[in-house]
């Protein structure tokens, strides 16, 4: 029973790839996505690891990412996109509400061009990318590399990030792989576990932060509390 209960109650975390749209027939992001070793990393980490494919289009996006939020509330939540221009794992530090003019795989994009979810103009990740990046190249992988980037293309790529980012900030990535002749799926794929997890130390570092500053602000209120109540002294 015990173990079942566990079961229930472990942290989810969520990867995302494209699927196919314009020269991609074949998308590398999902290609390496899938291929991550699940049950490793969830024996691992004592985590639920759920991989999805999402259609290239701002509609499906709009649709599906806000509902993974509240129906899964993930521990983390990371998605991978392909770039052309990627020579190594690239990760993306912001994403924009706005000039999203580039049409989707149903040849449409957003009205007025702008992200539908909520928020300021340009949002960036809490997570410490250059820590995550340094981390990773110091450790190399099949020789991938990684790198920040500042600019995540004003595609489906940017506007699935904003929409994630726009929900929570503190677990959130976003991730350009190279496209299959750089780094073959399978590489790209080990080189996803590895980011995968050096998230996750930072989002279990950050909550176990948050939660022990909850404690203390408690703690504090229930001291303050008792002071109140007690009697006033009239010597």
């Amino acid at each position: 029973m015990a173990n079942d209960l566990d079961f229930l109650f472990k942290p989810l975390v969520l990867v995302t790839g494209f699927g196919p749209f314009l020269n991609h027939p074949v998308n590398a992001s999902w290609e390496a996505v899938k291929l991550m070793n699940k049950e490793k990393l969830e024996d691992k980490h004592n985590i639920e690891l759920v991989l999805l494919e999402i259609p290239v289009t701002y509609e499906n996006v709009d649709e599906f990412v806000p509902a993974l939020w509240e129906t899964h509330t993930p521990k983390l939540m990371i998605h991978v996109g392909v770039s052309s221009e990627a020579n190594c794992m690239t990760l993306e530090t912001q994403a924009h509400r706005k000039g999203y003019q580039r049409m989707d795989y149903f040849d449409k994009c957003p009205a007025d061009h702008i992200c539908t979810a909520e928020g300021a103009i340009r949002l960036q990740t809490k997570l410490n990318v250059e820590k995550i990046c340094k981390e990773f190249n110091g450790n190399p992988l099949e020789e991938t590399s990684a790198v920040s980037s500042k600019d995540a293309g004003r595609y489906l790529c940017e506007y699935i990030y904003y929409t994630s980012l726009s929900v929570d900030n503190t677990r959130t990535l976003f991730i350009h792989v190279p496209d299959i002749p750089r780094y073959p799926s399978d590489v790209t794929a080990r080189a996803l576990e590895r980011i995968l997890e050096l998230c996750l130390e930072q989002v279990i570092e950050m909550d176990n932060t948050d939660e022990v500053s909850k404690k203390l602000k408690n703690a504090r209120i229930e001291e303050g509390n008792e002071e109140d109540k007690s009697p006033n002294c009239k010597c």
